[in-house]
């Protein structure tokens, strides 16, 4: 059921089947009203909810999914392209593309492949960036054990230019699983920032929500 709030807060935008929870949306909110991105990237599309808030704010979007479906479930705003492939071959294609305009992303969106090997395979080629502007990568469900092995794994430390890295910015929640009275943990999101110059500083992986992520997992586990 659509909360009669979201229309006002979120205007044009598909809200039916966008799985991010109201703190979420709020927090990618706001991050895009501060960041106005020139360019961003989403890898992970679904259901357009999203993506179609990141074309409110940022210049130019590129978007990548493995579905072919996916541009037939919402209208493609103008300043949206849409790329449909496995991330494991194209996201670093797509960022080469880019490079080769002088560009790179301003704001990263990772919200697909959820298994540990591939969050960590997307983070890896997403950490070869050399940013030009204030960079950030959000990724989504970093409550999720699968997700977060893959984002803490990842070698952030490797890219000079990662001066932040807080995995739970916004922590996750549990959520009714597959089976009755099963209950998995999902959403949240993990927040790299990035800038032009390198870092002066040993970088630390930042874990502000901890004490409750693994109460989660701890309830979910039984």
């Amino acid at each position: 059921m659509t909360a009669a709030f979201e229309h006002f807060l979120y205007p044009n935008i598909p809200t039916t089947n966008w799985q991010m929870l109201p703190s979420e949306r709020m927090a990618l909110t706001g991050l895009l009203a501060r960041l106005r991105p020139k360019v961003a990237l989403e890898i992970g599309i679904f259901y357009g909810g999203s993506l179609n808030l990141i074309s409110q704010f940022a210049e130019q979007v590129w978007a990548l999914d493995i579905d072919p479906q996916v541009t037939e479930r919402f209208a493609r705003p103008a300043n949206v392209d849409i790329r449909i492939g496995d991330s494991n071959t194209m996201l670093a294609s797509m960022l080469a593309e880019l490079d080769g305009q002088g560009l790179t992303p301003d704001f990263v969106l990772l919200d697909a492949d959820h298994s540990t090997e591939g969050v960590l395979r997307d983070l890896k080629v997403l950490l070869t960036i050399r940013p030009r502007a204030p960079m950030v990568i959000l990724m989504h469900d970093s409550g999720n054990p699968a997700c977060r092995q893959g984002m803490s794994s990842a070698p952030w430390a490797s890219n000079p230019y990662v001066h932040d890295l807080d995995l739970d910015f916004v922590p996750g929640q549990m959520v009714a699983g597959g089976a009755p009275g099963k209950y998995e943990v999902w959403g949240g999101f993990g927040l790299a920032y990035l800038r032009p110059e390198p870092r002066t500083n040993d970088l630390t992986i930042r874990t502000t929500g901890l004490a409750t992520i693994l109460e989660l997992h701890r309830a979910t586990a039984a």
